[in-house]
């Protein structure tokens, strides 16, 4: 076993995960949706949201109850984590009834459990994938950390939308589907049934990108990668989270394939979400295109720069020997990219960036991998380049993160006309809700001598977490080089 390369893995995890911990956001409609089912889990043992119903306006109405409108992935997800919140550290069950809350105790732990777990796990998987391309340790380390927090996947690790679950499902499927082991390849292949499923079950709209994994199976099947049986495995781990949506479908709506878009509640997003087109989606507006790709709206290159290096990289892929990937990763972001233009509500509402994209996220970073993988006699300055688009990312998510990662999208240049001025101290915008920065943990345990500084000086609380990471990218990237000096100057010796 490769001590340092498992060294590695845990480093970026933990430093990932307490990255995510240092913030708290409050609540919206979209993330309390989610929880309310999760508590209502746990605390009643209903799938209704009766009771709590008024701390969201995503909800569907059926036969005289409340439920979430979402698909109850995340939900039942957030069970487990919410189990512990209320039994280990004595969380009390959320109130029924009242005005809607910005903040309960059981909301940062079972985030924290479940998209900051996952987008963490996802960085991890895709440092596999890297090795796999030929990435050397420390360019593993960097392709996982400007995913992390270079990305939107930085902000939405902190919330608890359902976009970095399904994320690291079909990524880790993809990682699972990418390699054959001799012993267990059944049991792997099953399991990426299983996840490719399950994401589907977080977010239905990702349903394009498991049916691609799907096909990229029975491709290995025709080269004789695998077995054909393998596409039995696939399809009964596929079956199970399948089958779990049904349940949860004639249970909560009275039919298999009903669902909670069907019985929205809410005026605003029935106009959207019907019975015979339960995402709303219509033909593919191009016109959209240029501004998700590129602008301070909500261009996926403004906000995870990184990604500038995807091209030249998918065009890497495509001319080795590694055509399979290139073809699954463009296949996915593609897929991902085109729902989102076929989405009347395209640009997300209060969101970070182009919401809607974040799952095709981690297959956009597998062609970054191959840049830092095979840029032969340029590697040198394909390395300095990554390093300057991710320090580029992370300063740009930071701020988004500490004014609480969701920008309204009538604001057309959010980080000129609201970020920036709210990190300066200037008067806040008189549609802004909530403090000027989120809460987070340098404030919470900075308290009043934080509310004491004057507002051009509060962006101190996050000196702390600015250091933290400072200090961890060193330990995880340097070290790293400075061992492989050594080891290229004995081999020359």
């Amino acid at each position: 076993m490769d001590r340092a390369w498992t060294r590695a893995r845990v480093g970026v995890f933990l430093v990932l995960l307490t990255s995510y911990a240092y913030f708290w956001h409050s609540r919206d409609w979209n993330t309390a949706s989610r929880l309310m089912l999760a508590y209502s889990l746990v605390d009643r043992g209903t799938l209704s949201i009766d009771g709590l119903d008024g701390q969201t306006g995503d909800k569907a109405y059926f036969r005289g109850h409340f439920y979430s409108d979402k698909l109850p992935g995340y939900p039942f997800l957030a069970t487990a984590p919410y189990v512990l919140e209320r039994y280990a550290r004595g969380v009390p069950p959320h109130p029924l009834g009242g005005r809607a809350l910005a903040y309960w105790p059981a909301d940062y732990g079972v985030t924290l459990a479940t998209s900051g777990a996952l987008t963490a796990a996802a960085a991890v998987v895709l440092m596999g994938i890297a090795r796999d391309l030929g990435c050397s340790r420390r360019a593993a380390v960097l392709v996982a950390l400007a995913y992390g927090l270079a990305t939107p996947a930085y902000v939405y690790a902190t919330l608890a939308y359902g976009h970095q679950a399904s994320a690291f499902a079909l990524i880790a499927s993809f990682a699972l589907l990418s390699r054959k082991s001799p012993r267990r390849d059944g049991l792997w292949v099953f399991l990426a049934g299983l996840l490719a499923s399950y994401a589907a079950v977080i977010e239905l709209q990702v349903g394009p990108v498991s049916a691609i994994l799907g096909f990229y199976l029975l491709g290995q099947c025709i080269a004789r990668f695998r077995k054909w049986e393998a596409l039995v495995y696939f399809g009964l781990g596929a079956f199970l989270p399948a089958l779990l949506l049904v349940v949860y479908n004639m249970l909560a709506f009275g039919g298999p394939l009903d669902m909670g878009y069907f019985h929205h509640a809410t005026d605003q997003f029935a106009k959207v979400h019907s019975r015979a087109n339960p995402l709303g989606l219509g033909k593919p507006d191009w016109s959209r295109a240029l501004a998700l790709i590129w602008g301070r709206h909500r261009g996926l290159l403004f906000y995870a720069p990184i990604l500038a290096l995807a091209a030249p990289g998918w065009v890497l892929l495509l001319a080795g020997r590694r055509r399979g990937t290139a073809i699954v990763s463009l296949a996915a972001s593609a897929a991902v990219f085109l729902v989102n233009l076929s989405y009347p509500e395209w640009s997300g509402g209060w969101s970070t960036g182009p919401r809607l994209l974040v799952p095709l996220l981690p297959f956009a970073m597998i062609p970054v991998a191959a840049v830092l993988a095979e840029a032969g006699r340029w590697k040198q300055a394909a390395w300095s380049l990554a390093v300057l688009l991710t320090l580029a990312g992370a300063v740009l998510m930071l701020l988004f993160q500490g004014v609480g990662a969701r920008l309204p999208q009538d604001v057309l240049d959010p980080l000129m006309e609201a970020v920036w001025p709210l990190w300066k101290g200037d008067p806040r915008p008189t549609w802004w809700i909530g403090e000027r920065f989120t809460r987070n943990l340098g404030g919470l345990i900075g308290g009043r001598s934080v509310a004491r500084l004057s507002p051009s000086w509060q962006w101190l609380q996050f000196a702390p977490l600015i250091l933290f990471q400072m200090v961890s990218a060193a330990w995880l990237l340097w070290p790293m080089r400075a061992k492989a000096a050594s080891e290229s100057v004995s081999s020359e010796c």
